[in-house]
């Protein structure tokens, strides 16, 4: 069969340049292919942008050929002619069969192969010699970021048969290269000590443990020259450059050297102050949010903030996207600065939709009812935040994201996203043991704080051993009514018997009861507690109770029933209800046996805790207790009401419950009981560490703690001498099912040879 035919090669370098040999244009009726060995026809016909029908010419087989080979499957592509049969004749490009590298002890995991699929590494992907280029380049980059610049790199490539390939990285890390100088040159107003603390990078030093400051990072280095620079227009050296920036590898890439050339100039004062653009907030009142004040050293860093002190007052006015720049007018003559605010408002925002995500368990009512910034609104920042905090204060809630977003098409509109992530809302607990005073022990509980995804909290609990069975049933609601009061209600029941491990005490105490208590808010931070209980309480003493508790006996009888009239104030600013970083609260618990109970006493507890942060993110909390228990009327408390002091949440290091008055025991061979006091003193200073394993610190939590209390007999008794002290260590963790375990290692500073000490304490429930 006689048969024409046309040939073209392709030559692909910076660009694609066909070859062809003189051809008469055709139509195509019908195309074939050749070479194909892994893929299928209907691959290459994919990519062609030609089909049959299509007039073949000089162009459009330069256009074939071009889109062949951008599909990055082929090394070579021709184009022959048969009649009018288009025959496609290819070279594949191998296909990776296999990836591996070796060697890499220091760079891996996820991050790493990511980076080198996104490279187009992976099996079954076609293989370019180009691409090993750019996977030497990525590791090199992550090496360099690590420190290691003496890393050396292999590579090998393997055939196998059907076109595949097999690739393989050998890398010989070597020692990683460390910062061995840092030399600053020009400085004159601040001590090169002064400009090293400034900045992160620093040299080896012999003490510090798993030192990584000293490996050489650029975008550190870029990080702490904006530092730099930071620090000295902060302290009026406005004109300060760093003229120039020198990084030398030593030879054996084992050493780097950095030098820092600093140009201070001259320090600036600030002459006064003005405002312009599109005002319309009162001139006394943007200047009250002005800190540059005229004679004072200028500081970029103040400009800023009183830039978005105006920011935020636009922002709380619906002028979401306002901008005001500190535009600084220097007379170099004088040396000094005339800070021009430059506003420029925007258009009054409204906000359209608030929207929230991450809620995968709560229903959308449930954080709706939370915000202060209302839809149809206009825009307040502080209301958008107060909302952001009240998300975050849920107990079920563990952190919550903000984000503001115009409206696409509208200049005047904006929705409020919230991203909110969820904790472990529910925790069972269940356990079972052997303690020498109390024998077998079985526990269970089942807690949750946003029932049905509602943000009702219900918790039951059973704890029974061989001298005391426990059941309690509570729920809450936040929301009883749409304007924000609480209604939560209880039934608990305790039967008691031999020795009581509240009051230390050989009794038998059977208790059964309910209460319903109701949260008011009075304002954003104000709440009041008002609610009532009723308690059935039966007392049986032994010839081995202590006098305590046979005196009360004797005068009271062994039956009482009591209604309690529950009261209570707080002032709460914190920002999180778990794991807060800043905020105050303050609440006041009083407490009285209504008139016509067989038993007529109060007890008030006032509780303050708050939260600094402090130096090098560290956070300092502080927490305080102080209670009081008395009579009003004829009769006192019963012992077994009294305060007690030492254990995981009071005075750590002392045993739990056994801190302050005590009697003797009627029991032959036994020390002293602790009984407990009417008066209780207690405060726990803690320096929250945050430390590398711990995520956010919103999980867990690290901390070095002093606590000091105790408990008295009465008020009159207080004394700061017999006040108990400790200091340690302490991990809290809010696990997923068991509810916030603590533990704590703590050295008692001064007990006493009747004290009780426990050096090691565990505890789960509620944090303090």
């Amino acid at each position: 069969m006689n048969a024409r035919s046309l040939r073209w090669g392709v030559l692909l370098a910076l660009c694609c340049v066909a070859r062809a040999m003189a051809f008469e244009p055709f139509t195509i009726a019908e195309i074939r292919t050749q070479g194909l060995q892994r893929l299928e026809i209907g691959t290459v016909l994919s990519y062609l942008p030609l089909s049959t029908g299509d007039r073949l010419t000089d162009q459009t087989a330069r256009q074939a050929i071009r889109a062949l080979y951008a599909s990055g499957l082929f090394q070579d592509v021709e184009l022959l002619r048969d009649g009018r049969v288009l025959v496609v004749n290819v070279i594949e490009r191998p296909a990776i069969s296999s990836f591996t590298i070796e060697g890499n002890e220091k760079i891996g995991g996820d991050e790493l192969n990511e980076s080198l699929r996104q490279l187009g590494l992976a099996s079954g992907e076609p293989f370019r010699h180009a691409l090993l280029d750019r996977v030497e380049q990525e590791l090199r980059r992550q090496y360099y970021a690590s420190g290691y610049y003496d890393v050396a790199l292999a590579t090998e490539v393997t055939e196998e048969p059907n076109n595949r390939v097999s690739l393989k990285i050998t890398v010989t890390e070597g020692k990683v290269t460390r910062i061995r100088d840092i030399n600053i040159i020009g400085n004159r107003t601040f001590s090169r000590s002064q400009l090293r603390e400034q900045i992160r990078l620093d040299t080896p030093r012999w003490w510090v443990p798993f030192q990584r400051s000293d490996r050489y990072s650029k975008q550190q280095l870029f990080g702490d020259l904006e530092t730099l620079t930071s620090y000295y227009q902060d302290r009026g050296h406005l004109k300060f450059n760093i003229s120039s920036v020198q990084v030398a590898l030593s030879p054996d890439k084992e050493s780097i050297y950095i030098t820092l050339n600093l140009e201070e100039g001259e320090v600036y004062t600030v002459k006064d102050h003005r405002f312009s653009g599109d005002l319309f907030l009162q001139p006394d009142f943007l200047n009250s949010l002005v800190s540059t004040a005229a004679g004072s050293v200028f500081s970029r860093k103040q400009a800023t903030e009183s830039a978005n002190r105006i920011e935020a007052a636009l922002a709380d006015a619906g002028y979401a996207f306002a901008r005001v720049t500190p535009l600084p007018e220097v007379d170099e003559t004088r040396h000094e600065v005339r800070l021009n605010y430059f506003v420029e408002p925007g258009r009054r925002s409204y906000v359209r939709r608030i929207n929230f995500s991450g809620n995968t368990g709560t229903h959308d009512e449930t954080l709706r009812r939370e915000m202060r910034q209302l839809e149809a609104a206009p825009f307040s920042k502080s209301d958008v935040e107060r909302s952001r905090v009240r998300l975050a204060r849920l107990p079920f809630i563990e952190n919550v994201e903000v984000e503001t977003r115009p409206v696409p098409g509208s200049d005047d509109l904006v929705d409020i996203q919230f991203t909110v992530k969820e904790r472990p809302a529910g925790s069972v607990q269940f356990g079972f043991g052997y303690s020498g005073s109390s024998g077998f022990q079985v526990t269970g509980s089942v807690t949750h704080t946003n029932a049905f995804g509602t943000g009702n909290s219900v918790s039951a609990e059973v704890n029974s051993d061989e001298i005391a069975r426990r059941f309690s049933l509570n729920w809450q609601d936040p929301y009883f009514t749409e304007d924000g009061i609480s209604r939560s209600w209880s039934v608990f029941y305790t039967e008691l018997d031999g020795l009581s491990i509240v009051s230390s005490s050989t009794f038998s105490l059977n208790v059964m009861g309910g209460s319903l208590t109701y949260g008011i808010p009075l304002s954003e931070f104000a709440t009041l507690r008002a609610g009532v209980s009723v308690e059935d309480t039966a007392l049986t003493t032994f010839p081995e109770s202590t006098a305590s508790i046979l005196q009360f006996a004797l005068e009271n009888g062994t039956r009482y029933l009591t209604w309690e009239l529950r009261t209570g104030l707080a002032w709460d600013t914190r920002n999180r209800t778990i794991f807060a970083d800043h905020g105050t609260l303050n609440r006041l618990d009083l407490d009285f046996v209504l008139p016509g109970s067989d038993l007529q006493y109060y007890r008030a507890i006032y509780r303050y805790q708050h939260y600094v942060p402090f130096a090098f993110d560290t956070i300092l909390e502080l927490n305080g207790r102080l209670g009081v228990l008395d009579r009003y009327g004829s009769g006192d408390p019963p012992p077994y009401e009294n305060f007690q002091a030492g254990g995981p949440r009071s005075v750590r290091g002392y045993r739990a419950s056994t801190l302050g008055p005590s009697e003797p025991s009627a029991i032959a061979g036994e020390g002293p009981v602790a009984i407990g006091g009417r008066f209780l003193a207690t405060s726990q200073a803690e320096l929250i560490i945050p430390l590398p394993f711990e995520s956010d610190g919103k999980s867990t939590r690290t901390s070095l703690f002093y606590d000091v209390g105790n408990v008295f007999a009465r008020p009159g008794d207080f004394s700061f001498a017999e006040l108990r002290q400790s200091a340690g260590v302490a991990f809290t963790w809010h696990t997923p099912f068991l509810g916030i375990l603590d533990l704590s290692f703590a050295v008692p500073l001064d007990d006493q040879p009747e004290d009780r000490t426990d050096t090691f304490q565990i505890n789960f429930g509620t944090p303090f």
